[in-house]
């Protein structure tokens, strides 16, 4: 009795089989289930046509100083989530700072007055 594949080991191999890298096992594996199902071999047909559409296609090189520009945000993306996790800062809500400010507005407002 020949076990029902998984939706992954069929992605596999789909993968394998278009990039011809499927072992003799794993390539009969395929075949037999594409012959067992027509939905699956549907399948496997619009997944061909889409890969070759795509290999097809002119490659395009990225413009100059693309790479740089990615290098630079992420590494200062990197360092402003590492800032925020250093110990000396620290957030505190408006519900605290706010009564704080007004007490030690009316703290220095008592002493100038005496």
């Amino acid at each position: 009795m020949r076990r029902e594949l998984s939706r992954t080991e069929v992605e596999r191999l789909f993968v394998g089989a278009i990039d011809g890298a499927l072992a003799e096992k794993d390539e009969a594996e395929l075949d037999t289930a594409l012959a067992e199902s027509p939905e699956l071999k549907a399948r496997f047909e619009k997944y061909e046509r889409a890969i070759s559409a795509l290999k097809d296609q002119p490659r395009h090189k990225a413009p100059d100083g693309l790479s740089t520009l990615i290098l630079r945000r992420t590494r200062r993306r990197r360092f402003q989530l590492r800032s925020r996790e250093m110990p000396h800062f620290t957030a505190l809500p408006a519900e605290v700072v706010v009564p704080m400010l007004i007490a030690a507005v009316v703290a220095l407002f008592m002493l100038l007055a005496s």
